[in-house]
């Protein structure tokens, strides 16, 4: 545990990902237990056996040199490393773990307008349950992680076991946010950033003006508003967000929760723009519509003891992510 807490893995992230479910504080002194874990170590680091069993051995994870690390500042670059590596091994489990695994991938289309046409409901805006609906028919996955080592990442898209998968690091709730953070990996996805060992990985929503991340940015906005720059809506206070969002709902069938973060992208008032979600009710609801597609399309029960475990990293606990009643 020593070794592995060195190496950015925690004790409460190992608990959950890599010790079985049974584990409780009396193990760690049945010495006779050590071989399993030793075992469980070597398969999530994805490292020799004789490695770990060597205490001079560093425990470190895949460094994956070809990952692209986007709006992520030069000194988090090596800390992300435990985060990245969790979370494409979980990936991986998901994967291993589908319902249908030999549906898709379908490709999602580089022109987001098409893409567009064929999220669209008549009369109703682009917004966050269609997008993840059709990620995960298209055989997608797309990954709320609950348990990751810190510090985290917003989101990465990448290729794990042959097929694309998008992964959230972050717990925002708010369906408009998501949306855009999805919207905006799928962008990756369909211009070809991310191959196998080459995820992109973005740590936070602050200005990146590389290609890269304008493409990116620009394939979200198509694809939920249908027009990039999007309409500009001005505000001093929340509550005029939050009104001047829901007319712009009404008049041009745009997503008042996309609204209200477009602007806070644009001015970087976050809290302002959280507060004018709350004040239209659309604050929260992110977490357990994610929630209810991975359970829909990924089998847990069925899954190896070692996937089981890594796959409860996803879904974390239970009750979190309810909807108050």
């Amino acid at each position: 545990m020593r070794r592995l807490s060195r190496s950015g893995f925690k004790k409460d992230f190992v608990r959950t990902a890599v010790l079985p479910d049974w584990w409780d504080d009396t193990c760690a002194e049945q010495r006779e237990l050590l071989p399993e874990i030793e075992i469980r170590v070597a398969r999530f680091l994805d490292v020799r056996l004789a490695a770990v069993r060597n205490p001079g051995t560093i425990l470190a994870p895949t460094q994956y040199a070809n990952a692209r690390l986007r709006r992520v500042r030069d000194f988090d670059r090596d800390r992300l490393a435990p985060a990245i590596h969790a979370a494409l091994t979980i990936g991986a489990a998901v994967v291993r773990s589908l319902r249908e695994p030999r549906s898709g991938p379908n490709a999602i289309p580089p022109d987001a307008l098409q893409w567009r046409q064929q999220l669209r409901l008549p009369g109703r805006p682009v917004a966050l349950a269609q997008i993840v609906a059709d990620l995960w028919a298209k055989g997608i996955p797309v990954v709320p992680l609950d348990v990751l080592p810190a510090p985290r990442f917003q989101g990465i898209a990448c290729v794990v076991e042959d097929r694309p998968v998008i992964l959230l690091g972050h717990r925002h709730d708010e369906p408009g946010r998501v949306a855009f953070l999805i919207a905006h990996e799928a962008g990756h996805v369909a211009g070809g950033d991310c191959l196998r060992n080459q995820p992109v990985v973005d740590e936070e929503e602050v200005l990146d003006d590389t290609d890269i991340e304008l493409r990116a940015d620009r394939f979200a906005t198509l694809a939920l508003v249908g027009q990039d720059p999007p309409p500009v809506v001005e505000a001093t206070s929340f509550r005029e967000l939050a009104n001047s969002a829901a007319v712009m709902e009404r008049t041009a069938g745009v997503d008042a929760g996309q609204t209200i973060f477009a602007w806070a992208a644009r001015t970087g008032d976050y809290a302002t723009a959280t507060m004018a979600v709350q004040a239209l009710y659309r604050g929260i609801g992110a977490r357990q519509l994610l929630r209810q597609h991975f359970e829909q399309h990924v089998d847990v029960d069925s899954a190896s003891e070692s996937d089981r475990a890594l796959l409860r990293c996803v879904y974390g606990d239970p009750e979190r992510d309810e909807t108050p009643r």
